[in-house]
């Protein structure tokens, strides 16, 4: 793992722009800097109802996966990094104690090609609390 470098970290703002213009499409709030987890899962629900003029997938799984990325990152502690595998590299958020490292925009994608709604508030809360466990030295898998 390594922290962002300074283009990864204009990506990621970049990102978390596009995160706010997307609750402003999808659910009319514009007076947020960062979207309130109810508002991306509205982003979602809308993107998933709009008609062909709606946006790459990709772009909403960015700026909603990092957009709740964000959330995490400041309730629960984590950092920004890049983190590399096997399969490539891709940015995620890590955290001590636990050796806690949570792959967001990743976490949404998967939710979102599946045709799933109304997860972000959810799976918010059972991550959060499974950090908190991990760092209480629970068993809680992240």
């Amino acid at each position: 793992m390594t922290p962002l470098n300074e283009g990864e970290v204009i990506w990621r703002d970049g990102q978390l722009e596009i995160g706010r213009l997307l609750a402003e499409r999808y659910t009319g709030a514009s007076d947020e800097d960062l979207p309130a987890l109810d508002r991306l899962d509205a982003c979602i629900a809308g993107w998933q109802s709009d008609d062909d003029s709606r946006v790459d997938v990709n772009v909403l799984i960015n700026g909603v996966g990092v957009a709740f990325g964000e959330h995490l990152a400041r309730q629960a502690r984590l950092q920004w990094v890049i983190a590399t595998d096997d399969h490539g590299s891709d940015l995620a958020l890590h955290g001590q104690p636990g050796d806690i490292l949570v792959f967001p925009a990743s976490t949404v994608a998967k939710r979102v090609v599946a045709g799933e709604t109304a997860f972000v508030q959810s799976l918010y809360s059972s991550l959060v609390s499974g950090i908190e466990d991990r760092r209480r030295g629970g068993a809680a898998d992240q």
